[in-house]
């Protein structure tokens, strides 16, 4: 099975794909690590300009990410469908096809990005934690200061909304 791939141009070819899609898959996803710990960093310094900047950085990198690990997968599925009989189109059923020189690099490129996604999911959940804590603390602040003068209100899919006295709302709403 791995000589027959190995033999052909065209088998070559998709694995040389499939190591550049890792590698394509990796990089994005180690640009969107490091969005959120740009992210993080504007919250504790107090950024909200920033944070409101990032997060739509953020929200671009999805469809990008998205985008890489189809193709990924597209190559991974061409890859498996090259060999008789077809091999399953995820790593473990896509390994025995490289060579052995090479199979090191690909587990390498495939734990890294696994990596990188539990990490992303780590710092996307500390940021969200920190926001929402400093959204509590805000309310609260702003209650000890003028308890009548703030009001909250809620939109149908759940999000508060606080509105200060005197038009301070702004701040508020955009964090």
């Amino acid at each position: 099975m791995i000589s027959e791939l190995e033999s052909t141009a065209q088998g070559q070819g998709l694995q040389d794909q499939f190591i550049s899609a890792l590698r394509s898959e990796l990089q994005e996803y180690g640009e969107l690590l490091q969005l959120f710990t740009e992210q993080q960093n504007a919250i504790l310094n107090r950024d909200p300009d920033a944070v409101l900047c990032i997060d739509t950085q953020i929200e671009a990198q999805f469809p990008i990410i998205r985008e890489h690990r189809e193709e990924r997968e597209s190559v991974a599925s061409r890859l498996a469908s090259a060999t008789q009989p077809p091999a399953e189109p995820n790593l473990k059923g896509l390994l025995p096809l490289f060579r052995e020189p090479v199979r090191p690099l690909v587990e390498a490129l495939a734990a890294e990005v696994n990596q990188l996604v539990t990490k992303a999911r780590r710092r996307a959940q500390q940021n969200r934690t920190l926001l929402a804590r400093s959204i509590e603390v805000t309310q609260d602040l702003l209650e000890k200061l003028n308890p009548s003068g703030v009001t909250r209100t809620y939109s149908a899919l759940g999000k508060m909304k606080i509105k200060a006295a005197g038009g301070n709302s702004r701040l508020l709403h955009r964090i």
